[in-house]
Formats: C-alpha cells, structure tokens, sequence
C-alpha cells in the first residue's frame, strides 16, 4: 500500500506555561520545568507539501525497471 506523507509549514505565536519550584530556576530560559499547557495563536500555513513514502523499492533502480521511455541501441 503506498503511503504519502503530508508536510504543512507556517508560523504561529505559543504561550507556554511551565511550574517550578524555585524562582532562580524559573528566571532562567534554559531550565525546563513541570509542562503544565501550550495555546497555540495566529497560526498561518505558509504551503504544504505531499511528498510520496518510500514502499521498500531500491531507489537505485535502473531505467528498464523504473519504465523509462529511453531506447537502447
């Protein structure tokens, strides 16, 4: 069965909420505490892409078997 994969980049503004249980620990952006919930604002989809799973084939193949129309000689 093939599969497709479908990929949509934008950009959006987050409010993050985290608990600490000091306040040295929560002033510094590089600890990270207790996940407590995530809003999610304006998001705008900038484009999307579907991009087709690969399904096991050798992607090496040579062009007899991928079907090409290019004739020997």
């Amino acid at each position: 069965m093939t599969k497709f994969k479908r990929i949509i980049n934008g950009e959006c503004h987050f409010t993050m909420i985290e608990t600490f249980d000091d306040v040295k620990k929560a002033a510094n952006n590089s600890n990270r505490g207790e996940f407590v919930e995530c809003k999610i604002d304006n998001l705008r989809f900038d484009f999307t892409r579907v991009t087709k799973e690969h399904n096991g084939k050798d992607q090496s193949a040579s062009a007899e078997v991928d079907g090409s129309t290019e004739k020997k000689i």
